[in-house]
């Protein structure tokens, strides 16, 4: 039988982060988990932007009139018409920031020639959906409008998201499918949650996993859809109807996260469709394992490497 890498667990046991009693702020006073996640990373030394990096900060006007969304951009100077990746941060819908990426995205966004756009969108319980998709989506029209500006390129646009955030790309995804307003490339969903109904097998057997819980998915989705029982269109990607002519998609799920199945699912449901789809088990792996120093999250840094420098090659 596998077992979770021991170097991933060490990493994981010695980080400042697993101070912080997720779980139960989750059930109990989730905003708080923001705060302490920031005092966490006041402590850390700034990530070191690279010279050949161009790293900033926009605000775009909303569809919601008078109010703003940040845009965290990342790309390679003096470079031009570079695809673009728009990206949804992790944190259960609840916490985290486009900065707490900035160590993966400052490598990425060199090594790929790559413009990355993280969002910074509106988070529950304050906004439970549809908030966040409408940043998203609000954000994906104005890249397609102005990404030239900033030296992306309107036609080659890629979506992304880790954890929740993939939720929030993968509901995009069906969105723009329908609106027929904008076209997207590729989605690449990381460790994904994709349904309310934690009923998969993995969600029981591996309930208690390191990093998320079933418990912990619970809560998230409580707060994300205070009235579960209604589920609104495009909430719950696995639950869609529709999987036609959705861009294609690589799915990477982990070998010991409660959210592996429901990620399988949702990558066969692709399939069915005729949706090209490339699905990535990372043996080994618990949620959101990329986070941490280890051999394993080095190796997967690679092949993530190969997936997108293949993907904007297609797209040339």
């Amino acid at each position: 039988m596998n077992t979770i890498d021991q170097e991933l667990l060490a990493a994981i046991s010695h980080s400042a982060y697993g101070e912080i009693d997720y779980e139960n702020l989750l059930q109990h006073n989730p905003q708080k988990i923001r705060d302490q996640e920031m005092q966490v990373s006041l402590l850390e030394p700034d990530a070191i932007i690279p010279h050949d990096l161009d790293v900033r900060n926009r605000y775009i006007p909303s569809s919601d009139k008078g109010r703003n969304i940040r845009l965290r951009i990342y790309r390679s100077k003096d470079k031009s018409n570079l695809p673009v990746l728009v990206y949804f941060h992790g944190g259960a819908f609840i916490y985290g920031t486009p900065e707490q990426y900035d160590f993966i995205f400052f490598r990425l966004a060199s090594d790929v020639d790559l413009m990355i756009v993280s969002v910074d969108y509106r988070l529950a319980p304050e906004h439970p959906f549809p908030a966040a998709m409408e940043d998203g989506y609000d954000s994906l029209k104005w890249l397609a409008q102005y990404s030239s500006n900033l030296g992306g390129d309107p036609n080659r646009v890629l979506i992304g998201g880790s954890s929740a955030g993939a939720t929030i790309a993968a509901s995009i995804t069906h969105l723009a499918r329908d609106k027929q307003e904008i076209k997207i490339r590729h989605q690449l969903l990381l460790y994904p949650a994709m349904s309310h109904l934690l009923n998969t097998a993995s969600m029981e057997s591996l309930a208690d996993a390191p990093m998320q819980t079933k418990n912990a998915a619970k809560w998230m989705w409580k707060h994300y859809l205070p009235h579960m029982d209604q589920r609104p269109a495009y909430a719950v990607p696995l639950l869609e109807e529709n999987f036609n002519q959705l861009p294609d998609a690589t799915v990477v799920v982990c070998e010991f996260d409660p959210l592996k199945d429901e990620g399988k699912m949702y990558a066969e449901k692709l399939r069915q469709a005729a949706v090209s789809t490339e699905l990535i088990e990372i043996q080994g792996a618990v949620h959101a394992f990329d986070f941490f120093e280890s051999s394993l999250s080095d190796a997967f840094y690679d092949r993530l490497l190969n997936v997108l420098t293949k993907t904007v090659n297609q797209d040339k």
